[in-house]
This record gives C-alpha cells, structure tokens and sequence, in this order.
C-alpha cells in the first residue's frame, strides 16, 4: 500500500523559482568563455580556470540535492508532530539554494564584465536568499495540520519479564540486545565519506590543509556504520555503535532511579538523529518516536530510543526492581 504524503507539497513553492531563477540567470547569461575563473584568492584574484559549466552543474546538483533533503525533513517534521508547530527547517533549503542563486547571479556578471578581479555582491546574495526565506515562513504558517496515525506495536513482554526476572534469581548472566540499523545510515557513513575522500584526494595537490579536513570528516563519519547497538546486562546498559563497538554510554543499572516509556518527536524536540541534547535529556536514537527514559543519578535523564520500547522497558524495569 502507498503511503500518503503528509506534508503539503506547495510549501516548497519559494525554493522552487529560486531554482528556477538560478537555472534561468544561467542560460540567460550564456555563451560563456570556454575557460573561467573559478576560484578565487582572498583578494579576488583568480587562481584556478575551467569550463563555467563545471561551477553550474555543481551548483545545480546541489540546489536539488538540498531542496530533496529538505522535502524528506519537512515530510518527518509532519509525521511527528502531534499538533501544528512551525517547522524552522522548511527554511533551510530556501537559504542555501537562495545564497548559491545570488552568487550566481553575480558570478556570471562577473563573467561577462570581462574584470579581472572579483568582488563579491551582497545584495543579490541576501536579496534572494531573504526573499525566499520569507516566503517560505509564510507559506509553512499556511500549512494546515495534519494529523498521522502511528502504528504502536503493543507486543505481550510477559514472557520476556518472566525470563528475566528468573536469570536474575538463579545469578545466571544474560544479556538484551536492542539494535537500531536504519538504511540511511549505512547509505551516510558508506557514500559520504567515500565523496569526501575523493574530494580531499582532487584538492590534496593545490590545497593540503582543506584535504586533510576533508578526509578526516570522511573517517570520522564512518564510525556510526552499523548502528546503534544497545546491551542490558544486570549491572549496566551499554551503547555501542558502529560495527566497531565504539561506546557512547555506560551506564551503571544501581544509577537508575526509574524508567518509562516515551513518545518523542526527533526533529521537534532534539532537531535530528544520532546522539542530541535538549534542557531536559540526553538522548541516543537513529530511528523512531519512541524509547525508554531512563531518570538517572546524573543531572539529565537520558532517553534511548529503540524500534521494541516496550520489550527494552520490561528488561530495564526487571533489571532495576530485583536487583
């Protein structure tokens, strides 16, 4: 069965005639030159020449990328929420795609002015970034709520507790796994880092310092591959992610004053995945709307999110009460 989009697709209106705009500034301006400039020094100085349409299909490329990132966020942001709430991240898209239109517009004046020193525009830059912005607020305080029913998987844990609760009596070890693997996080920690090597790789020669940035990050973001692993022993709860193992909490079970479960909005309440903070509690989740909050000895309750709440609160509320 299709799923039903929930988030009206005409809030994204604004962003699309800034594309429209940055496409047609494009072809309004050409011919262009077959080699450009198109790197600058700090003093405007061109230090690096190509095709112009290297520059204007990166740019594009991206402007798509960004407006399809911001129609699956926009998408969640209407699934979560349980009354209408402005989505500050409906804007996002039409900033980034505004400010790469303003320069490109300014760009290929430059282009065509036939100057050998560029000076960057701040007018066309935050004229069109601005304007979409605005409209694009307008247009999300027009969106009507609508309401999406979640699916809630009440599964009988009776026999998990009873299985629990006798390992605990007869002192025999044990250990609950709750994992949490979605697709895009494989697809983000494989991809992403592959294309921030290759682009360290192109740029190592000219540009050491920016390269090794750029690898690093890549390194860096292969970590989370393989998930969120959660591991409940009777004395403590574990968080490791990746294939790795890297641990993220250890958390001893004596520590845990109480635990119950939670509906949460990812977006909403902590704005994304992965590891997030808010005045409240810390939280650990790839996935979901749902997990366990557990009030600790520390100042913040931590939240841990799981695709199973109900079986990960029966082991934690069996760990807690007999030991």
């Amino acid at each position: 069965m299709t799923k039903k989009i929930i988030h009206p697709l005409w809030t994204h209106v604004p962003v699309l005639l800034v594309l429209a705009v940055l496409i047609g500034s494009i072809i309004a301006a050409a011919p262009y030159p077959a080699s450009v400039p198109l790197h600058f020094s700090g003093a405007g100085i061109a230090d690096r020449y190509g095709s112009a349409w290297e520059y204007f299909g990166i740019t594009i490329g991206l402007s798509v990328l960004f407006i399809s990132i911001s129609l699956i966020i926009d998408e969640l942001w209407a699934r979560q929420e349980n009354r209408k709430t402005f989505n500050w991240f409906t804007l996002l898209d039409d900033i980034i795609v505004g400010m790469m239109t303003g320069f490109t517009v300014s760009y290929t004046s430059f282009i065509n002015s036939g100057s050998s020193v560029y000076s960057f525009h701040w007018g066309w830059f935050a004229a069109i970034a601005g304007a979409s912005a605005i409209l694009s607020a307008v247009f999300e305080l027009l969106r009507p709520y609508r309401h999406h029913e979640h699916q809630l998987d009440n599964a009988d844990v009776s026999g998990l507790k009873a299985e629990v609760i006798k390992h605990l009596k007869d002192k025999t070890p044990f250990i609950y796994w709750d994992i949490q693997n979605p697709g895009y996080v494989s697809l983000l920690t494989i991809f992403l880092p592959l294309v921030l090597v290759i682009c360290g790789g192109v740029i190592w020669i000219t540009e050491v310092w920016p390269a090794l940035i750029l690898i690093a990050a890549g390194l860096l973001l292969t970590l989370p591959n393989g998930g969120q692993r959660v591991m409940v022993t009777p004395e403590e709860i574990v968080i490791r992610w990746g294939l790795a193992g890297f641990t993220v909490l250890r958390l001893k079970t004596s520590d845990i004053h109480s635990a119950e479960l939670r509906e949460f909005s990812p977006l909403k309440d902590f704005g994304g995945y992965g590891i997030r903070f808010n005045c409240e509690m810390k939280a650990y989740y790839f996935r979901g709307s749902r997990g366990v909050r557990l009030e600790t000895t520390g100042e913040k309750a931590i939240l841990i999110g799981s695709d199973r709440p109900e079986n990960l609160l029966t082991v934690i509320q069996a760990v807690t009460e007999t030991r």
